[in-house]
């Protein structure tokens, strides 16, 4: 964190008050970076941007349900181009489609904070 990556041993401990307000947003914030709140402190006061890795997370997530949107294309241009001549190449194109299309809405749940 120090310029030239030298870091000085932590030998003095800060103590404050703050508000419901401020220490929810600490608290928040820590949360989000996946940082302790010291540490969220310390990084503010050298003025380190503090990276938020639930947006590192959701945009995995996007990207997962990308890959799976052009998988569901690619299924049903593959069907429409070549068509599905016997039942069990129906079937397990279905079973394909319907197991892409749970993965999405699954991600989509995550991504909309349901679980």
């Amino acid at each position: 964190m120090k310029a030239g990556g030298a870091r000085k041993p932590k030998s003095r401990i800060v103590s404050f008050r703050v508000d419901e307000d401020d220490f929810i947003r600490l608290d928040t914030l820590a949360q989000q970076t996946s940082h302790s709140r010291a540490e969220v402190l310390r990084r503010c006061l050298v003025g380190a941007r503090l990276k938020s890795t639930i947006d590192a997370q959701a945009l995995t997530e996007v990207a997962r349900v990308h890959a799976d949107l052009n998988r569901i294309g690619g299924l049903l241009k593959l069907a429409i181009r070549e068509g599905v001549s016997d039942r069990s190449s129906h079937n397990r194109l279905n079973l394909e489609l319907l197991d892409s299309i749970i993965q999405v809405r699954r991600a989509v749940e995550r991504l909309a904070g349901r679980r």
